[in-house]
């Protein structure tokens, strides 16, 4: 059973530790409705808030970096466009979403030169395309990469595969996001144009401007009257192709993108430098932190070696300590040798009596008057025994006598 439960907290695991902290779709979703209004600093503030938050994974950093790119094309500022989606690029390779997240980065970089009209960049781009980048497109996108499609279809003069890729993408979007029709019928209108079919341009621009306006989107209102200008100017109808352009102008102005992306750009460098504070004050703590750890290091390393200083001395003298111990068994085992030695000598000698009773007397550090006393003697007989305990036994005095024998 243990087993069994290791298995499962195997498995989930790597789920756990990789999951995300925000919802792509949702947050593609707010940050549209925040640009709807033109509400950009708003859109980039929260976006540059995922980015710089520590629990934010590469997956939830590269959708803030695309959003941010939505966000900076609503405004005309496709380098920054083109900044932002590269930097996406860079968290999606480190993101185990890697090969969702690039099919979405490709298909966004290849709209941005769609939508500069860098043809020669939309077809390069548009080769990387295959079956699995497809498949892990959005509807909202693969709508639009069908719009692409579509027009790449009118420069190649195939105006039945236009027509067919481009319905096939207002299909899809009448369906799941009806707001971004007015691109497609920009791109119909071109077909017709192209085509000098009239009444479906003004059918086409009829039902994109009908969208723009419905869903409030000024950007989609101004693209539309773009399209309808390019349509008068290839019918060479000049006094139409002025007026509208003159309506777009003052559209333009009225949606203020060149003030916007200044706007952004400022809030940008804005959020760049106090980024650039926030590193410089962790910098500064991390190289103050590291000074103290390295003086107590400093420290730890001087009162070891203090330490280890004191152990040799210890140990030196617990050698010493030794070696003295040793040294005085030694001498007390030669010593007690020396004593049972002596003793066996001093029985060996045949000594009196009375000779026997003064080197015990001797022995207990009596004085030749005490040991008169005791034994009933005259202190010159006490004398007299000693010399001949002396010479019998080859010693010089009492001291070496009661070091050296033992009764």
């Amino acid at each position: 059973m243990l087993n069994h439960y290791f298995k499962i907290v195997f498995y989930l695991f790597p789920v756990l530790i990789t999951a995300q902290n925000i919802d792509p779709v949702a947050l593609e979703d707010e940050i549209s409705k925040l640009n709807d209004q033109q509400h950009y600093e708003t859109s980039l503030l929260k976006l540059n808030e995922i980015i710089e938050d520590p629990k934010s994974d590469s997956f939830d950093k590269a959708h803030a970096h695309i959003q941010m790119a939505y966000t900076f094309k609503r405004v005309y500022n496709y380098v920054m466009t083109i900044n932002k989606l590269e930097l996406a690029e860079i968290e999606a390779k480190k993101s185990i979403h890697k090969e969702e997240l690039e099919a979405k980065i490709l298909a966004e970089k290849m709209l941005v030169y769609f939508d500069m009209q860098d043809q020669s960049k939309v077809l390069m781009l548009l080769k990387k395309f295959n079956d699995n980048t497809v498949k892990h497109l959005t509807r909202e996108t693969l709508a639009h990469y069908y719009t692409v499609l579509g027009s790449v279809a009118i420069w190649r003069d195939d105006y039945i595969k236009a027509e067919e890729n481009l319905d096939h993408a207002i299909a899809i979007l009448e369906k799941d996001n009806p707001k971004h029709l007015p691109n497609i019928y920009r791109a119909k209108l071109a077909l017709y144009s192209t085509l000098g079919d009239y009444n479906k341009v003004m059918t086409a621009f009829d039902k994109g401007l009908y969208y723009a306006e419905k869903h409030n989107v000024p950007i989609y209102d101004i693209i539309i009257h773009e399209g309808l200008t390019k349509h008068y100017e290839n019918i060479h109808d000049y006094e139409n192709a002025l007026k509208t352009q003159q309506l777009v102008s003052n559209k333009r102005d009225e949606y203020k993108a060149t003030t916007n992306s200044e706007k952004l750009l400022a809030l940008q460098n804005r959020l760049k430098q106090e980024r650039l504070q926030i590193e410089l004050e962790a910098e500064e703590k991390q190289q103050f932190y590291l000074s103290i750890i390295s003086i107590f290091v400093i420290a730890l390393i001087i009162i070891l070696l203090i330490l280890l200083r004191v152990y040799k001395q210890k140990n030196k003298l617990i050698l010493h300590e030794n070696q003295y111990i040793r040294k005085e068994v030694e001498r007390l085992s030669t010593q007690i040798d020396t004593k049972h030695n002596a003793k066996t000598i001093l029985e060996s000698h045949n000594l009196t009596e009375r000779q026997l009773e003064v080197i015990k007397l001797i022995k207990e550090g009596k004085t030749n008057k005490e040991i008169g006393v005791e034994l009933f003697i005259s202190e010159n007989t006490v004398k007299y025994h000693l010399k001949a305990i002396y010479e019998l036994l080859g010693v010089k005095n009492r001291i070496v006598l009661r070091q050296t024998y033992e009764l």
